[in-house]
């Protein structure tokens, strides 16, 4: 009976110790990057939507909106769905990661002039994937999210989950499965060879030299 409980002890020591680095892990990354993708297959959590991502994704806003990335550039263009009707691409690097962001406007009435005479009015989402070397290795590292125009985070309709990480990932429809079409690998409609409508670089133009080292 000594020896089991001794076994037993350790095995719990283990477990505690094992647990405990997992949670000073995450507390060492702050809220500046998601955490990467784990190797632990017994502790499974979902693809999107923890307190991490959601975490992640406010820092990110707050960051992306004082840049200004949500504001109207005037690059607009029209196309299909799932995004908005009419739209604007942005990049630029924030923290040392690339970001592609996207607004998308719709509504009664929607167009390229309306929305440029009342943006507010039209404004329906804002769109982000963020390059987190080692985040997501399966799908290239991307982190998605979906805003609102307060910067709030969009749910998803069945589960409620915030749409903030590794959007739908393994499912059929959803942000990385419509990714993976665009042509290339690097899952970016905007680096394809033909291109809707050009897309404004937020922040040093600079830094634009370092683009093709961060799609890697």
């Amino acid at each position: 009976m000594k020896t089991a409980k001794i076994v037993l002890g350790v095995a719990a020591a283990a477990l505690l110790a094992t647990t405990g680095t997992l949670s000073a892990e995450g507390m060492k990354k702050g809220h500046d990057a998601p955490p990467k993708a784990s190797t632990e297959k017994k502790m499974m959590k979902p693809p999107f939507g923890t307190p991490d991502d959601i975490a992640f994704a406010k820092t990110m806003w707050e960051k992306l909106h004082a840049a200004g990335f949500d504001a109207l550039h005037n690059n607009l263009y029209v196309g299909g769905p799932p995004h908005g009707k009419v739209r604007e691409v942005m990049e630029g690097i924030v923290d040392g990661k690339l970001v592609i962001a996207k607004t998308n406007y719709g509504g009664k009435g929607v167009s390229i002039e309306a929305v440029k005479a009342d943006p507010k009015k039209y404004l329906k989402a804002f769109t982000i994937m963020v390059k987190v070397p080692g985040y997501d290795p399966d799908d290239q590292d991307w982190f998605w999210a979906k805003y609102k125009a307060d910067g709030s985070l969009f749910a998803d309709d069945k589960k409620g989950m915030k749409l903030a990480g590794r959007v739908a990932k393994g499912m059929p429809v959803g942000c990385i499965s419509c990714h993976k079409s665009a042509s290339g690998s690097d899952f970016v409609f905007s680096h394809n060879k033909t291109v809707n409508a050009a897309v404004t670089w937020i922040g040093d133009k600079s830094q634009q030299k370092s683009l093709a080292d961060l799609m890697k």
